[in-house]
């Protein structure tokens, strides 16, 4: 890790800018790079501690611009590429067409709120706008959360980077254990409610397939009168 950070540091002062958009763009997209890393190196390179290498509200425009754009490309995928196949009945990765159902439901009710601090989140800011689109969130609730998330996101890191970035390692260290801490109070929560609501889903469709067999077809046909005998 910390050799990929030191081409982290070198690749920003050789190449400025453009290695931060395309590291943060790459990780909202749904690659596991260290987009973050990048984010809280760029704001320290735009403090006084480095010179003014970059400039702190340049360096949040371009964060903002790449989280958004990274975030759309994976809804893009999730929403003409996944959910397509699981509408189909084939699986998506570790989705099945009974997952969609409840992903459906889930994101109708906090899907907003979900992808807004999605990004805070290690390992969900990958996935969030992924999942967003396969579970067919309305693209304009879709951009205005993660817009509003993007801006407080950058607008954050940027600046913890540009005050505290002397310190990175331990900035970065308790940042990564805040991340790690909400991502398993994530999962504590959401392990649960989705797998209630799949069991709750099955039994529903069993339930009433045991009925329709039970009750019989709707208009039974009925016997035709025997033939008067001439």
């Amino acid at each position: 890790m910390r050799r990929i950070v030191e081409y982290l540091h070198a690749y920003l002062l050789t190449y400025g800018y453009p290695v931060l958009f395309l590291g943060v763009m790459l990780e909202n997209a749904g690659i596991p790079v260290p987009g973050e890393t990048a984010v809280l190196f760029a704001g320290f390179l735009a403090s006084v501690a480095s010179d003014h290498v970059f400039n702190i509200w340049v360096v949040i425009a371009v964060t903002v611009l790449a989280a958004i754009l990274g975030d759309n490309i994976g809804y893009w995928l999730g929403r003409e590429f996944a959910r397509p196949r699981l509408q189909t009945g084939k699986g998506f990765l570790f989705l099945t067409p009974r997952t969609l159902q409840v992903a459906e439901g889930y994101f109708q009710k906090y899907g907003v709120w979900t992808i807004f601090f999605a990004r805070f989140i290690t390992g969900i800011r990958v996935i969030g706008a992924l999942a967003a689109g396969t579970a067919g969130m309305h693209w304009p609730r879709f951009f205005l959360a993660n817009a509003s998330g993007a801006l407080l996101w950058a607008t954050t890191i940027s600046l913890l980077g540009y005050f505290f970035g002397e310190n990175w390692e331990r900035l970065e260290k308790w940042l990564g254990r805040g991340g790690l801490i909400a991502l398993t109070i994530v999962l504590l929560i959401g392990i649960p409610y989705l797998w209630r609501r799949i069991r709750f889903s099955g039994n529903k469709r069993a339930s009433a397939a045991t009925d329709s067999h039970a009750t019989g077809p709707a208009n039974p046909p009925t016997a035709s009168p025997p033939s008067a005998k001439r």
